[in-house]
């Protein structure tokens, strides 16, 4: 590989997944023109759809969102001949659903950019994918670890890759019982209430292994997230919902050098990035590099909800917030712009006034939820 590849992958490599990095690192600059594609996609039989996301790389001193790849013509090939065109949005998310899928054939994707330059993906098989046996949750002293469990009987999978959805439901400290309306303090009915909300987070990292090595086909006590104690998302309750694919020797080789080149991104000793193969290539130059993979196959799914009151004292514990109240005379509250929060009046019998917080401390869609409990709740 020459120094001009090595870093043009570098670059890449920083575009393809946001990763956390123990020490903060700061790339020189450079003036080097990168534009490479980058694939991700996915045909699955569950649910008879494929996605295909393209964007571009961007180089690790640039703090932009990597450009998606607009206006392309995407399509899915089979091995025989037939194809389906993708349909495509403005983040570069190329979709078809509602399709029949032939596991007896192979597949692939057919990609031309809105500049003329074409690509394809090597012609794949459709896999199967046992069964998640189970999602369990370990405490330990400082966190609680969410494990992924499974085992294919046949001996054919071997090679497995994990993606979650987190949802949380949490609760601002002091809800907020009235709004300013009209220039009058009003009571917020319960369907109203900004005081408890949900989160939805997708997965950010690489969640890949094998059994490769083992006697039997059996994975136990994956990884897949760890949240630590006093963490909001078991401030209440927790869900996490699992989907496990069986990949190919070649996807689960790509994906784990991927995921080993962008945890090693952080250290000044730390190893330059191998080149990182997958299986989507340039139509007219063998030698221009593109970064990702093209998989088809099953999609398993379970998903496993954690209350707060199931988790030992230490974990299930909150650190108090810094919420201060102030309270605020009428003569002042009557001053108070509409849609200002309060949380309640003070006097009795008449009301002298109303206490009030910070608008983090009185509603909780501030720190990114909504109140729309969700479906599966």
């Amino acid at each position: 590989m020459t120094f001009t590849k090595k870093h043009s992958l570098l670059y890449a490599l920083a575009a393809f997944l946001f990763s956390s990095c123990l020490d903060p690192y700061s790339p020189p600059a450079t003036t080097d023109n990168v534009d490479l594609l980058v694939v991700d996609g996915f045909l699955s039989v569950t649910s008879s759809s494929v996605s295909v996301r393209l964007s571009h790389a961007v180089a690790l001193d640039d703090s932009s969102v990597p450009p998606a790849e607009q206006n392309a013509n995407v399509r899915l090939e089979e091995s025989d001949g037939g194809s389906v065109t993708l349909s495509g949005d403005t983040d570069g998310n190329y979709t078809a659903t509602g399709l029949t899928i032939d596991a007896s054939k192979k597949y692939r994707v057919h990609i031309q950019t809105h500049s003329g330059k074409e690509y394809f993906s090597d012609y794949v098989d459709v896999l199967k994918t046992p069964d998640i046996d189970s999602v369990t949750w370990r405490p330990s002293d400082k966190d609680v670890t969410l494990y992924a469990n499974t085992h294919d009987d046949t001996g054919k999978s071997k090679y497995y890759l994990w993606n979650y959805v987190e949802t949380y439901e949490y609760s601002a400290p002091y809800p907020a019982g009235y709004e300013m309306r009209n220039g009058e303090p009003t009571y917020i009915p319960s369907e109203e209430r900004v005081d408890i909300c949900w989160k939805t987070n997708p997965s950010t990292t690489i969640l890949v292994t094998s059994s490769e090595r083992l006697s039997v086909d059996l994975i136990r006590d994956f990884p897949l997230v760890v949240i630590p104690a006093g963490s909001s998302k078991i401030s209440r309750r927790y869900s996490l919902l699992v989907t496990q694919r069986t990949i190919s020797k070649e996807a689960y080789t790509f994906w784990a050098q991927l995921q080993k080149t962008t945890e090693s991104l952080g250290g000044l000793f730390d190893p330059m990035p191998s080149e990182v193969v997958g299986n989507v290539h340039s139509a007219t130059n063998a030698n221009e590099a593109v970064l990702g993979f093209f998989s088809a196959g099953e999609e398993k799914q379970q998903r496993i909800f954690i209350k707060n009151r199931d988790l030992p004292d230490n974990i299930r514990r909150m650190p108090l917030p810094f919420c201060p109240l102030d309270s605020i005379e009428m003569s002042v509250v009557k001053t108070l712009s509409d849609h200002t929060f309060l949380v309640y009046p003070y006097g009795v019998p008449v009301t002298l006034g109303y206490v009030s917080s910070t608008i983090d401390c009185m509603d909780c869609r501030v720190k990114g939820g909504v109140t729309q409990k969700p479906d599966f709740w």
